[in-house]
């Protein structure tokens, strides 16, 4: 593991042009999240700064203002991995700065690689030393929905004393991933390529609701609600292997991102294509793992094209790059902010949905254990209006189990794996495209979406925060429609 990633940066600078499909939408002006240098610690990551992002007139919209500030003390991760594809290994060092806004009596962390389908195919996540303020401190694994012969998905450290509100402490936490299997899952090994989606164990506060601990799923969904943060990761390969990740690419293999929720990558031989979004403002990389018979360059266009359409429905991307892997053994897509991974052959749908996820789950945050639809009906609503496909949409049947039942969480859905898709994506985007009749139009509908991004950017949402942002922006009050859904 002497040589670093394959670095796609340079090819990535030297693109020009790019196209844009903004339809006549004038064009929003924005300032991106970015990190500045310095810092009084070397050791850990160096302060970051979020911007404000302004978002111009939209329209009939006409709504101004900025998207809120990243959350000033939000976490700080600095990672090394050693990614090892022929042994199928990745060993983790870890540093992390976290300042807990409530005293609290431990720090959580969630170690999703060890989700129950990946467990089920051999993969396991397991920490090692652990050093909390320089103090060897031991730790304590619980299940937390937990697959089979992996320690768990919760990882409780403690002390003494407590952690105190508002002052720093700092964590070293060391760790190693034996890969699953070609699993349809965020975390997998097929041939020679590897997702990693949430390998990184990330501390699970939310300010206001403090722990979230909610239990893994083994539906093909997420059950994750996490703050934004800023990561530093530096990916070291063997030769010839290349990484697409979250965050800009600063040298090979070392990526760096600002207030984003996770943290995943692609590593694996692929195809590259890249261009660019918004006029020229986002850089956009797609590439293609081999064995996966896909086409980087198609790819690369719908994802210019959803772009350009959703920063000009909904608000800016506010980040400067998305990439998107593609790999085998994946039924569709899973988001990440500014990492996809789409599976190989999968329909154009798909990759729509998931970059609509860049705005609703990534932009706006929520618990998707607790609400699953806030984030899927959302996305799943966004797909349909950019296809052109809402009418059929709202034809479609929801299975009597699931029907008025949209908001339920994970506890329920569990239970009704059937009926998920159906329940939860379908009836949520149901629910929303509903909206338009009782405040005059889709377009009325898209510009409440946008209200609430613009309200609930960097943060994360309650549907109680989407019926405040409706109401705000057309002065009708959406819970009678929403409650016929049961999303409410």
């Amino acid at each position: 593991m002497a040589a670093v990633a394959v670095a796609v940066s340079a090819a990535m600078a030297a693109c020009g042009g790019g196209s844009s499909n903004d339809a006549g939408r004038s064009a929003d002006t924005t300032t991106t999240v970015g990190a500045e240098g310095g810092g009084a610690d070397s050791s850990l990551p160096s302060e970051s700064s979020t911007t404000t992002t302004i978002v111009a007139a939209s329209g009939q919209c006409g709504l101004h203002g900025s998207y809120p500030e990243a959350w000033p003390e939000r976490p700080r991760y600095d990672v090394d991995l050693d990614i090892d594809p022929v042994g199928g290994t990745v060993t983790g060092n870890m540093r992390v700065r976290f300042t807990p806004p409530e005293v609290t009596d431990r720090l959580v962390f969630r170690l999703w690689a060890n989700v129950p389908r990946a467990g089920e195919a051999g993969g396991r996540l397991d920490v090692g030393a652990v050093l909390v303020d320089g103090v060897e401190t031991d730790g304590e694994y619980q299940d937390g929905g937990a697959g089979p012969s992996t320690p768990g998905t919760i990882y409780i450290l403690t002390r003494p004393e407590g952690f105190a509100a508002d002052r720093a402490v700092r964590v070293e936490l060391a760790f190693t991933l034996r890969m699953p299997g070609a699993v349809n899952e965020r975390v997998a090994q097929v041939g020679d390529s590897l997702r990693l989606g949430s390998v990184i164990p990330m501390l699970s506060w939310v300010r206001g609701r403090g722990w979230h601990t909610a239990p893994a799923v083994s539906n093909f969904s997420e059950a994750v609600s996490s703050e934004v943060a800023d990561y530093d990761v530096t990916t070291n390969l063997p030769d010839g292997y290349t990484t697409l990740a979250t965050g800009e690419e600063i040298a090979p293999g070392h990526f760096v991102a600002s207030a984003v929720r996770d943290w995943a990558a692609t590593v694996g031989r692929l195809e590259i294509a890249q261009g660019t979004a918004d006029n020229g403002r986002i850089r956009v990389v797609v590439g293609a793992a081999d064995g996966t018979g896909d086409d980087p360059q198609r790819r690369l266009g719908d994802a210019i094209a959803a772009l350009d359409d959703f920063s000009a429905r909904y608000g800016p991307y506010p980040y400067p790059v998305l990439t998107m892997g593609v790999t085998g053994s994946l039924s569709g897509g899973i988001e990440f902010p500014q990492h996809i991974f789409i599976g190989g052959g999968t329909s154009r749908d798909h990759l729509i949905h998931e970059v609509a996820h860049m705005w609703f789950y990534g932009l706006v945050g929520n618990d998707q254990y607790a609400d699953p639809w806030l984030d899927e009906g959302l996305t799943e609503y966004a797909e349909a209006q950019f296809l052109g496909e809402t009418g059929g949409m709202r034809s479609t049947s929801i299975p009597a189990d699931a029907r008025g039942r949209v908001g339920e969480s994970h506890a329920f859905w569990q239970s009704h794996t059937n009926s998920f898709y159906r329940g939860v994506y379908v009836q949520g985007a149901q629910a929303i495209a509903a909206l338009s009749d009782a405040v005059g139009g889709l377009d009325v509908v898209d510009c409440a979406l946008r209200r609430f991004v613009l309200d609930n950017a960097f943060q994360v949402a309650a549907p109680t925060d989407l019926v405040t942002a409706i109401e705000r922006q057309t002065a009708v009050d959406p819970r009678p429609t929403l409650e016929r859904f049961g999303a409410i």
